[in-house]
């Protein structure tokens, strides 16, 4: 029977796919079918990882506060007019003056001033309506959500905080009686005083970067000004300042909504739609965390400490433990744990969840000793949440013990979904609890977030079996809430955003990868049709956080840097510098020069003169080197440096197919010797000295030859079971073979396989073990290289790989030993390396010509909205020097280079797509820009780029697409175009990249970074980290400009005319 396979390698920017045939009858007619690349944008800004909405919503959020502000300060000037006897129009500017009201002359008193004043002496009318406009128009910091200063997580917000309560403290402690007194008193006279004022408010300095809140003010404080200065102008006599007036002041001036409930904006349940999932925090979402922790270790413990529980003694134990946790805050420890099942006797029982290698120094007088630190010191299940609500209900302790656990779930929940008093207070009433309770909740101080896949339904369905020792799985089952086969499945996949399920993936960056991965799949199928199967890898980034990626990507750049260095000091001691050598140095160098097992130096001469030399005497030998595998290679299939050390041949030999521990547990001073040996290696990562001192491996029996292969073989990330999941939910596949999975009897769960998503460990290393050459990661076209070694990565030839790592490993050994065995091995070892062989004839060749024929797709950037112009503000004088002075800055203004706001010169903002025009009569090509501003007026421009100014240095008019000119096409950042220039043989085909407004000039980039023919090289004469481009490329007299339309899988075509499309978005006023 023939399979067909696609592999494909998703990561958060690529794409890679390979799609093969295997004949399982007959491997020689086994054939790869294609492969290729799709490249796109990330999701996110590349500086921070923040939204590309952000800066949008931002400037949004501003817009519509500054609207507000304009709004709240018009109604209060109208309401001065009327109560105060000023006229409206003394508000208003005219012909660009300063209105009649704020006019100033050598008597003017400052607003802080009369705000200090209006305590203690009547103000006019004019003197009071400017206090009252002065606090209006900043009226203070406000946080509806009554979100306390230790709680707060936002950094800003919490340096506000202080600072406002430093304030109030600061004026009760010096007497001062409203706010505005303070800062009059207390800074303005102060700065006053020395001849240097300085803005009371909060200010950057021309030092820091930063914006200092030391001055902030709450609303609270404002509204007390208020209230003491209306009363302090009634009793001196002002007559306007009545109470109808101060209430409508109050109204309009400190007027805020209720902010909206986000309960809307919670997912849905898992298993029942209908249902909104339950807040992290509540009671019976900490019960389900801490029993699913429970069941898992209990589940260890009868596996690797030998104990049998009866499923009474579990029920017993799981109710033991919550009620333990539930009585303390700290919750119970792994050594209250530890008692709680009464492995106190079982020292050599290790809880697989804690790191048992970390040591610390211990100072006694003058002595240090070493001592390893207690690791079940950690907590291992606490109700922290219920704690802390108990805690600020703590006045209540008597009515809050009564609480069911339903009422606990709903008070959870209703006080995280929710921040605006009033729906707080209107939620909390249909709950059974007192008044001053409910008060007391609806200050809500508690800052409880995040939610769980579940509602409340669901869990109070689960839980009551969970506790009685079944796992989540068990319990769904029993619950029937697993959900059953459904015919969703199409030829295609849906878009995620028309499938229930997966709708609600909000991480932007996986939500693209995952549309991306879509298009391709979809591709391949309309193309070649269905296949048996999909093989699936996802990059290590793909569902990490952007410090994650960062993180990721230092590390990739401090491994080149180690390499490097390994290279240097290879080629300085005469070592060969291979791959082998290199790993040596690299070892050897983290290893501070020390062998890990016997703590004898390694001298550079031991390097150099380490050879396979069976000649050698017993001396030499003494000093021969070898790379060892902390867990052996054959029982891990960890090949990574992570799992290797440097060490001397003859104490390796006597490790022998072991683990450290499993080598020297019965040696205890040799034991603690390497533990505090590894102390002093500052060089050695954590997690190679965790496994160095790992006394747990061997205990964890992996049983059958399929579940070791199913353990190592597939990636059980959230995100790989995400696209696992949508794509064996949506996608028809053609039936498989009734033997298809060898390690999994017919009609066992999961024998047949559809989707099988892979770990990226086990890609490097048959990439290395089938010949293929290590990534280059300058260009491309590794990913469909990785996709085709995904397609052929199958479980008979993982079955050959492991028996093959094995026999290697123990062959070794076994030749040290005995002649007989060592020949017994190698006939074994041969057959190994023959199931091992290629996937299919000429391998290598085959893949590297496939591969080098891909012609990259890349995702063409069609959004025409986006920044109108940037943000700082310019006056004409600015551009004088650019554009050759006025006349210039006009004629700047005209063509489109700059805008005109409200009498602020700004810089255009995005260029969207470019419109290429050719001359009639002398073929010569033309450039129009159309930036986003454009589209939002709904005016098409008309003019192409002129470089350069005239004789009076004013830029030059640009030239108008008249009836001599044709339009040709519209380019859009990342469109593919057939190029060639009078230098170039023959044309070539480059992505488009972007546009110099001043020149005309534009800069194209190579498809995949990889220069193979003249013209190529000839064109792409820039090397950036992005790739190979050609930049500031003159189209006037291009010999051949052409638009191509490239699809998914790269496929070349050239595209239609299209007539020019006007721009109009829907916004645009007719």
């Amino acid at each position: 029977m023939v399979t067909k396979i696609l592999g494909i390698d998703i990561g958060i920017t690529s794409i890679g796919w390979g799609l093969i045939e295997v004949d399982n009858d007959n491997k020689e007619n086994s054939r790869i079918i294609d492969c290729g690349v799709r490249l796109f944008s990330k999701a996110e800004n590349p500086k921070d990882g923040k939204s590309l909405a952000l800066p949008r919503r931002l400037a949004r959020s501003t817009r519509r506060n500054f609207k507000r502000k304009r709004v709240r300060v018009k109604q209060i000037k109208i309401l001065l007019s009327k109560y105060l006897d000023i006229k409206l129009e003394d508000f208003i500017s005219e012909d660009e003056h300063l209105p009649e009201f704020f006019i100033t002359n050598k008597n003017f008193i400052s607003p802080w001033q009369l705000r200090s004043d209006g305590l203690d002496r009547k103000l006019n009318n004019k003197e009071f309506a400017r206090v009252l406009l002065h606090i209006a128009k900043r009226r203070g910091y406000n946080d509806k959500t009554n979100i306390s200063e230790e709680t707060i997580e936002n950094k800003e917000s919490k340096i506000i905080l202080e600072a406002i309560n430093t304030n109030k403290e600061q004026m009760q402690k010096a007497g001062y009686r409203t706010i505005g007194e303070m800062m009059f008193k207390k800074y303005y006279n102060k700065e006053i005083s020395k001849g240097k004022y300085e803005n009371v408010r909060n200010h950057k300095s021309k030092d820091s970067k930063e914006i200092s809140y030391r001055r902030s003010i709450g609303r609270e404080e404002l509204k007390k000004e208020i209230e003491i200065l209306f009363c302090a102008q009634r009793k001196f006599g002002n007559q306007k300042a009545t109470q109808d007036m101060q209430k409508s002041y109050m109204d309009i001036a400190f007027y805020q909504r209720d902010l909206k409930s986000f309960e809307s904006m919670v997912g849905d349940c898992e298993f029942f739609k209908d249902q909104k999932r339950a807040c992290k925090c509540c009671f019976s979402a900490e019960k389900f965390i801490n029993l699913g922790k429970i069941i898992n270790t209990l589940i260890f413990v009868q596996k690797y400490a030998g104990e049998v529980y009866s499923k009474e003694k579990i029920q017993e134990k799981i109710q033991e433990i919550l009620s333990e946790a539930e009585k303390t805050k700290l919750g119970i420890t792994y050594k209250k744990l530890r008692k709680i099942l009464n492995l106190e006797g079982v020292e050599k029982f290790e809880f697989s969840a804690l790191d048992y290698t970390k040591i610390s120094k211990i100072k006694t007088g003058e002595e240090e000793i070493i001592k390893q630190k207690d690791p079940e010191s950690q907590i291992f299940i606490k109700f922290e949440k219920y704690h802390k609500l108990k805690d600020y209900l703590s006045e209540f302790s008597e009515e809050f013990e009564k609480l069911s656990q339903e009422t606990l779930d709903n008070i959870a929940n209703i006080i995280a979904f929710n921040k605006s008093p009033k729906i707080l207070e209107e939620k909390l009433s249909f709950l059974s609890i007192s008044e001053a309770m409910r008060q007391k909740l609806i200050q809500n101080q508690l800052n409880f977030n995040q939610t769980i896949n579940l509602s409340l339904k669901a869990l109070y369905k689960i839980l009551p079996i969970m506790e009685q020792g079944s796992n989540y799985r068990e319990a769904l089952e029993e619950a029937k809430l697993l959900k059953q086969d459904s015919n969703n499945k199409k030829d295609f996949l849906p878009p995620l955003s028309e499938t229930e399920e997966f709708s609600n993936v909000l991480n932007p960056v996986v939500n693209r990868a995952i549309s991306q991965y879509r298009k391709v799949v979809n591709s391949v199928l309309r193309k070649y049709g269905e296949v048996h199967k999909i093989h699936i890898e996802l990059a290590r980034e793909v569902g990490k956080s952007f410090a994650d990626r960062k993180k990721i990507e230092k590390e990739q750049k401090e491994l080149y840097e180690r390499n490097q260095e390994a290279l240097k000091i290879c080629k300085t001691i005469g070592l060969e510098p291979n791959g082998q050598n290199i790993l040596k140095v690299k070892l050897w160098i983290r290893q501070n020069e020390i062998c890990v097992y016997s703590g004898k130096k390694i001298s550079s001469n031991d390097l150099k003169n380490d050879k396979k030399d069976n000649s050698k005497n017993n001396k030499e030998d003494d000093k021969k080197l070898e790379i060892d595998h902390i867990y052996p290679l054959s029982r891990s299939l960890d090949d990574s440096q992570n799992n290797k050390v440097l060490v001397f041949a003859k104490v390796n030999d006597e490790k022998n197919d072991r683990t450290p521990y499993e080598w020297l547990k019965g040696n205890e001073q040799k034991w603690n010797t390497l533990i505090i040996r590894l102390r002093t290696m500052c060089n050695l990562p954590e997690n190679v000295k965790r496994k160095i001192v790992d006394k747990n491996f061997m205990d964890k029996k992996l049983g059958t030859r399929g579940e070791y292969l199913t353990r190592n073989l597939n990636d059980t990330g959230y995100i790989s079971r995400l696209v696992s999941q949508y794509t064996n939910e949506y996608l028809k596949f053609l039936p498989l073979e009734e033997n298809e999975n060898i390690y999994l009897k017919s009609g066992v769960k999961s024998s047949k396989k559809h989707i099988v998503v892979i770990s990226g460990s086990l890609t490097a290393m048959l990439r290395h073990y089938w010949g293929l050459d290590s990534k280059n990661r300058d260009t491309h076209l590794h990913h469909a290289q990785d996709a085709l070694i995904l397609a052929f990565t199958t479980d008979s030839n993982i079955k050959a790989f492991t028996d093959y790592l094995k026999s290697k490993e123990e062959g070794y050994y076994k030749k040290i030993k005995a002649d007989r065995k060592a020949l017994e091995l190698r006939k074994s070892d041969n057959k190994a390396k023959y199931l091992l062989r290629d996937p299919i004839k000429n391998f290598r060749s085959k893949t590297k010509e496939a591969v080098e024929k891909i012609f990259i797709s890349r995702a063409s950037q069609r959004k025409v909205t986006g920044t109108l112009h940037e943000e700082t503000i310019r006056s004409k004088k600015d551009y004088f020097k650019s554009y050759g002075g006025e006349k210039g800055v006009q004629k700047a203004l005209e063509l489109g280079k700059i805008r005109q706001i409200n009498g602020g010169i700004f810089d255009n903002g995005d260029m969207v797509r470019v419109d290429i025009f050719k001359s009639k009569d002398k073929g010569k090509y033309y450039v129009v820009p159309v930036y986003s501003y454009d589209i939002a007026i709904g005016k098409l421009p008309n003019k192409a780029i002129v470089y350069g100014k005239d004789k009076e240095g004013v830029i030059k008019d640009w030239l108008e697409m008249d009836s001599n000119y044709e339009f040709c096409f519209s380019l859009f950042r990342n469109d593919l175009v057939q190029i060639q220039t009078k230098k170039m043989q023959n044309f070539e085909y480059a992505y488009y990249v972007s546009t110099d407004s001043g020149t005309g000039s534009l800069t194209f980039r190579h498809h995949s970074n990889y220069l193979s023919s003249e013209s190529e090289k000839v064109f792409f004469k820039i090397k950036k980290s992005s790739g190979f481009l050609a930049q500031n490329c003159g189209i006037q007299d291009l010999k051949i400009f052409k638009k191509c339309i490239v699809s998914v899988l790269g496929e070349i075509n050239e595209a239609k005319f299209e007539p020019r499309k006007d721009i109009k978005l829907k916004t645009t006023k007719k």
